[in-house]
């Protein structure tokens, strides 16, 4: 990322004419959908969340020039949720469990979140679709997937922009329960996650596995959910990607701690443990051969870092959890 903004920073500088910057922008800007792979594979939580930050902050100076360009606005997107679940949530999760009354973590959480929903807003206006004609699908016979399914190209940018204003909608409802408005578009929610699912059921090494077991599992059977379908998702999620540690993570949170189940949490920190002690070994070089398997795919490790600082946070609550 930081070799883009070496590279915008030249065009920018060079292009004083408006349409040129534009025509440079364009012709550059799907480096950034490119550049989030590079930004998926940061095993270092630490650098993720001191580094992001000024890149969101480029993509919004960018977005002012090509207000439409659906790289950048994907980018926006996606950038701006996963720092919101992957910093702001996270440390939010410490004042959580800590039961502190007013959270910075928790504004800040919501501050990214809008802004990713706000791009994901603009996202489907490029693509003439708008936030009330989402709502009105909802109420029509072919739905909201049909009305995506419509309008939308389904290619593999446009599934990654829907899930994850899916996905920042769906944790600013989380993040706000005691608004009823909110509240209301969790089926605006589902079904755009539905249709994004249905496309690609691994997307984002098993987003939807985690929604589903979440959705399932966080609510009560009297409010429509099912707890022990959410353990069964997530079950067979964690034996299917057992090296996709925020399975294990998210069945603590959102099964374990609101169920009091204690026998599953102890079974998931065993293996937790495990895992914090080998990645620690990752970051720490040294001359003999890594756990390959584990780390053999790259595009894990930043949802293995952001799962080891969340489980370290509830480990340190245990006692009072429990």
């Amino acid at each position: 990322m930081l070799k883009l903004i070496g590279v915008f920073s030249c065009i920018l500088l060079i292009s004083s004419c408006s349409s040129i910057r534009s025509v440079a922008l364009k012709t550059a800007a799907p480096l950034f959908m490119e550049s989030m792979a590079g930004i998926e594979a940061e095993g270092n939580w630490e650098n993720f969340r001191k580094a992001v930050p000024g890149n969101l902050t480029l993509i919004d100076g960018l977005l002012a020039v090509r207000p439409t360009d659906e790289n950048l606005l994907v980018s926006a997107i996606k950038g701006n949720a996963g720092y919101a679940f992957g910093v702001e949530e996270t440390l939010y999760l410490e004042d959580k469990l800590a039961e502190t009354g007013n959270s910075f973590h928790k504004d800040q959480a919501i501050a990214y979140y809008t802004k990713a929903l706000e791009y994901g807003l603009q996202f489907f206006k490029a693509n003439d679709l708008t936030f009330d004609d989402l709502k009105m699908a909802l109420k029509d016979k072919h739905g909201v997937q049909g009305l995506l399914e419509s309008q939308l190209s389904g290619d593999s940018m446009t599934q990654e922009g829907v899930l994850f204003t899916a996905q920042s909608l769906g944790s600013l409802i989380n993040l706000q329960r005691e608004n009823i408005q909110l509240i209301s578009y969790l089926p605006l929610v589902k079904s755009m996650f539905d249709w994004v699912c249905e496309l690609n059921p691994d997307i984002a090494h098993g987003a939807c596995q985690i929604f589903y077991g979440s959705y399932e599992a966080g609510r009560p059977a009297m409010l429509g959910g099912n707890p022990e379908k959410g353990k069964e998702i997530f079950v067979k999620m964690i034996n299917d990607n057992p090296n996709n540690w925020l399975a294990r993570v998210a069945f603590i949170e959102y099964y374990a701690i609101p169920q009091y189940d204690q026998n599953v949490y102890n079974r998931q920190k065993k293996d937790l443990i495990k895992f914090e002690n080998l990645l620690k070994e990752e970051l720490n070089w040294n001359p003999s051969t890594k756990n390959e398997e584990v780390f053999s795919n790259r595009g894990l490790r930043l949802y293995q870092a952001i799962a080891i600082k969340r489980f370290q946070i509830i480990k340190k609550h245990e006692k009072e959890i429990f």
